[in-house]
């Protein structure tokens, strides 16, 4: 039992290096300024300091995907607790034209929301990315097939404790299934934070481009450079998941079984 346990520990620990190589490759070359000049911090320097105009990427670009994620979230758990706990016109049928669009390549609905984006006056603005994001259907189909799982009695009792709609979605709905709220959220994060087709698509100034774009053309002629900015792109989706590990676990446990 020993040695299956310590061959099992093993294996694991070569898939982990395997996929973590690129990481610790990154990590490696943000201190190597080559044979003359060995370890080095010059590197970190100059993007936080000397050059600050990644860090200004970095925290417009973080502040624009928290909006699209947490948009998505609210709008989600709303969505998510009228179509499973409410009777309306024509329920069944929304929902599955939200899954239908919600299984469509984001390339299919890039067109229909350039379109609608250039009537509303929101092209090369920010805005093009941030109200597709937080009208994705993905979070309200999520959500639904999870609430499903929160007994009726619960929301009747807080109607007759005279709680309004919005007391009983945040304080009987959400908490109830607060890992996939979490996981949704997390996972809306991590999409915004890597879209890359939307803004090229969207925005014409190159100045405007979120992080996701712009890394891309960060100084091509330093890898020292490049990998330290690499390597801050990787913190806020890395905080996320290291944070959140047991409510993402949960969460798409329940979506599993339910």
């Amino acid at each position: 039992m020993a040695k299956k346990r310590q061959k099992r520990v093993l294996f694991l620990g070569i898939i982990s290096l395997v996929f973590l190589y690129p990481v610790i490759y990154m990590l490696i070359c943000s201190v190597w300024e080559g044979k003359n000049a060995g370890v080095s911090m010059m590197g970190y320097y100059r993007v936080l300091l000397e050059s600050p105009g990644y860090l200004v990427k970095f925290w417009r670009s973080l502040g624009m995907c928290l909006l699209i994620a947490g948009g998505q979230t609210i709008l989600a758990c709303m969505a998510g607790t009228a179509f499973t706990k409410y009777r309306f016109i024509g329920k069944k049928f929304w929902l599955a034209m939200m899954a239908l669009f919600m299984i469509l390549p984001v390339q299919v609905t890039l067109l229909p929301n350039y379109i609608l984006m250039e009537k509303l006056g929101f092209l090369d603005s920010w805005k093009s990315l941030i109200i597709p994001g937080i009208f994705s259907p993905f979070g309200t189909v999520w959500l639904t097939f999870i609430f499903q799982s929160i007994p009726d009695e619960w929301l009747e009792a807080a109607r007759l404790d005279r709680a309004n709609q919005l007391q009983i979605v945040r304080y009987i709905v959400v908490p109830a299934a607060k890992p996939a709220v979490v996981t949704l959220f997390v996972l809306t994060f991590v999409e915004s934070w890597n879209m890359v087709e939307q803004p090229i698509i969207f925005l014409e100034g190159e100045l405007d481009y979120p992080l996701s774009v712009f890394l891309a053309g960060v100084m091509e002629n330093s890898m020292t450079v490049q990998s330290v900015c690499g390597l801050l792109c990787l913190l806020p989706v890395t905080f996320f998941f290291l944070y959140y590990h047991k409510e993402l676990t949960d969460g798409l446990r329940d979506v599993l079984w339910s």
